[in-house]
């Protein structure tokens, strides 16, 4: 293993570098929905992405469920926003491409609108079931295929609301209480109310927690809720140990190769919390540990504030920031990594997350009783903290975060201990194998639910009634998603150009 005989004995090789996963099986559960229907599925995905344009754990989902369905003979169509950019090769076959608008505050991200005649077209439209991985009103024509046409409609919740739509402020009024108070009282418990209504015309909703579950329970979501996680790739997450990623960073800033190694992973935006992981960095470990570095993986429009707070804190030269890597890169990453920190709170589930433990990175994060927390047990696969509240208790949840983590630098056994039990959990929860048999049943489940509810298909209805149905569901999907664009040129961000890192959903 040339890359790491260049370590020092302390850390000379990674702890998870010889993990393996047992050989791929066949897929009997996605399989058997064409039994069960007489013939293979016709499936839609609604997604807010059509291409891999960053890595981005919906999408990859949505590549993993459409490659999956189709392997097994189902005929997949893929439904989201245009997207100026794409090319015909990073569209999957089947791929339609609906009217669209940038988001100016989160490059990369076009919101969706009806404004064609075509988009409310039934003679368009011929599905088995629906299956809505969106977080925008994109969701009113999931339940517009539901009622005109009698679809039965499966949601996805992939995005915690309340942090994704704070990313649309400037930063100056997202640090404000008293704003924050009153967009909490005008704004986002009516988003709520919205969403869950429209969980409630559905099937059936997939949250990817029990912390996400009890959240949407709460807000009076009464459909039946699947608990699915994201699925790790092995054909990817476990491909032998390649090339040290680290050698050509450290040498450009004549560090030495032994330094301990912190990696982070994610788009860097606001609900990340990239800074946070900085600051922990130069306040309360590279005291500790002198040649230690942190390797910010991802991209987005808290890079260059993080650069500056890097030289601000005087540790650029201990910081790397790699920008955004192939999908395909990321294992060595995580394996050749000695801790992995991780300190955003608005996970649904993180994948990032579930990649680092698939590997066995030693792994430390806050609780955020969602996506982290229903992936980690404290002491057993990871290391959890309270995030804090307030200046003093946020202080102090990031002192804990950095004596935990200089604590699991100079302790290889507990290293090596949180790895074997990482890497085992991953597979047993996000195994392919695992997650398409609960995909399967949550299929099932919206197919019976449809049929229990006693759908009459409004197409069949006088049409002055379809005309109704229409309008009723057009209206707040342009409404909504017309604000949300428009809130989106509030809060300048620059835009990046995008290079084709990440295999397409169909290829």
């Amino acid at each position: 293993m040339k890359a790491g005989a260049k370590a020092s004995a302390r850390f000379a090789a990674p702890a998870n570098a010889g993990l393996g996963a047992p050989p791929g099986v066949g897929l009997p559960a996605l399989a058997a929905l064409s039994s069960r229907q007489g013939r293979p599925l016709r499936v839609a995905i609604l997604s807010d992405f059509t291409r891999t344009s960053y890595a981005n754990g919906a999408v990859f989902q949505t590549r993993f469920l459409y490659q999956e369905l189709r392997r097994c003979g189902h005929e997949v169509t893929v439904i989201g926003p245009h997207d100026p950019e794409a090319t015909p090769s990073e569209l999957a076959p089947g791929t339609v491409s609906l009217p669209s608008l940038p988001l100016r505050a989160y490059p990369g991200v076009h919101v969706p609108l009806p404004l064609s005649p075509w988009v409310f077209d039934v003679r368009r439209w011929n599905f088995d079931i629906c299956f809505a991985q969106t977080t925008s009103m994109l969701l009113e024509f999931g339940v517009w295929l539901r009622e005109m046409m009698g679809v039965p409609l499966l949601c996805v919740n992939t995005t915690h609301l309340v942090a994704a739509y704070d990313v649309l402020l400037p930063a100056r009024l997202s640090r404000n209480d008293v704003f924050q108070a009153g967009l909490h009282f005008a704004f986002r418990r009516p988003f709520e109310r919205i969403f869950s209504g429209i969980y409630n015309q559905s099937d059936g909703l997939v949250v990817l927690s029990e912390g996400l579950r009890a959240y949407w329970r709460e807000r009076g979501v009464t459909v039946p809720i699947h608990v699915i996680p994201r699925v790790v790739t092995p054909d990817v997450f476990d491909q032998p140990l390649g090339a040290d990623p680290y050698t050509h960073l450290i040498e450009r800033e004549s560090l030495p190769q032994r330094g301990a190694r912190i990696v982070s992973a994610g788009r860097h935006t606001r609900e990340k919390a990239p800074d946070r992981i900085i600051r922990i960095f130069a306040q309360h470990i590279l005291p500790h540990e002198p040649d230690a570095t942190l390797t910010m993986v991802g991209a987005g429009p808290e890079t260059e504030p993080c650069r500056a707070l890097a030289r601000e804190l005087g540790v650029e030269h201990h910081t790397f920031f790699t920008g955004e890597v192939p999908w395909t890169a990321m294992p060595d990453y995580y394996r050749y990594a000695d801790v992995f920190a991780h300190a955003s709170l608005s996970e649904t589930y993180g994948n990032v997350m579930g990649e680092a433990l698939w590997c066995g990175t030693p792994t430390v994060a806050f609780a955020d009783g969602m996506g982290v927390s229903a992936q980690i047990t404290d002491g057993h696969n990871g290391v959890l903290f309270g995030p804090g509240k307030g200046t003093a208790g946020e202080a102090a949840a990031d002192a804990a975060f950095g004596r935990a983590v200089v604590e699991l630098i100079r302790d290889p056994n507990a290293r090596a201990r949180l790895s074997k039990a990482a890497a085992r959990r991953a597979r047993e929860r996000c195994s392919p194998l695992a997650v398409q048999q609960r995909l399967a049943d949550a299929f099932e489940h919206a197919q019976d639910h449809a049929m229990a509810s006693g759908l009459r298909p409004v197409s069949e209805r006088p049409r002055i009634l379809q005309w109704i149905s229409t309008l009723r569901h057009a209206r707040p999907w342009t409404t909504f998603n017309g604000l949300i664009y428009l809130s989106g040129r509030v809060r300048p961000v620059k835009l990046e150009k995008h290079e084709r890192l990440h295999p397409g959903i169909g290829s």
